[in-house]
């Protein structure tokens, strides 16, 4: 990534101007300079700082999850105890690992986040089959509403990615909001399609109309005021 030069803000590697000083932004490409130069390269070691701590974390997140599942093993074979209730630990701790596996980033983005999401699938599915319900909850609740936030965090994360330099102090917000529009009137319907047979949207309504006249606002608010409390704030808040 490279920075502004005047306003310190972030942009895009191939961004002639700075979109919000408009500040040209000069090449420093690695190819134009040539390589006997006198200087020395500045190198950051800041990611295999990082991912040195971060692996030696796992490693030890590692050695207590393995720790607890050999635990439950010895209760479970030699201990006359409720083996119900620990194949539900058994699952919580498998679960938590893979979660914070995902959650630390050794893979790309899309990755974990697709990984996170058949976690939860999986967790919900054996929770169900361990517990022996009468009712079909997973197909009914979980595992809609698991793929219903999955979709719905990666439409958010679509819209961030492509707009992440236009009017962030606002664009943030009003994406959020679109975000729990979405995902309340998702679990309103299905919630619904379950009990009643149909989709009857009913408090999501609320939070639709709630969310859109809050949306409005905010854009009325930032559109209305002068280009030079526009630029302020964009120089206050670095976005």
């Amino acid at each position: 990534m490279a920075y502004c030069p005047k306003c310190g803000v972030e942009v895009e590697a191939d961004v002639k101007n700075c979109p919000l000083c408009d500040f040209p932004i000069p090449d420093v490409n690695e190819e134009n300079y040539p390589q006997d130069s006198k200087y020395p390269q500045a190198i950051n070691t800041y990611e295999e700082d990082h991912l040195g701590k971060k692996n030696q974390a796992f490693f030890s997140i590692t050695i207590i999850a393995a720790s607890i599942m050999v635990i439950i093993g010895v209760i479970y074979l030699v201990y006359p105890w409720n083996h119900v209730l620990l194949k539900y630990i058994a699952l919580a701790d498998l679960s938590i690992f893979a979660i914070v596996f995902f959650a630390m980033g050794y893979l790309k983005p899309n990755y974990n986040f697709l990984g996170a999401y058949i976690t939860v699938v999986i967790t919900c599915l054996f929770v169900y089959m361990i517990g022996g319900s009468q009712t079909n909850w997973f197909l009914s609740y979980a595992f809609p509403i698991a793929t219903l936030l999955y979709l719905d965090v990666n439409l958010f994360r679509f819209i961030l990615k492509h707009t992440r330099h236009k009017s962030q102090f606002i664009f943030i917000p009003t994406n959020l909001i679109l975000f729990v529009i979405v995902l309340a009137i998702g679990i309103d319907g299905i919630v619904s399609l379950n009990v009643l047979g149909e989709v009857q949207l009913t408090w999501s309504l609320i939070v639709a109309v709630s969310g859109l006249c809050i949306i409005g606002l905010l854009q009325t608010i930032y559109h209305r005021i002068p280009e030079k409390t526009r630029r302020m704030l964009k120089k206050k808040m670095h976005v």
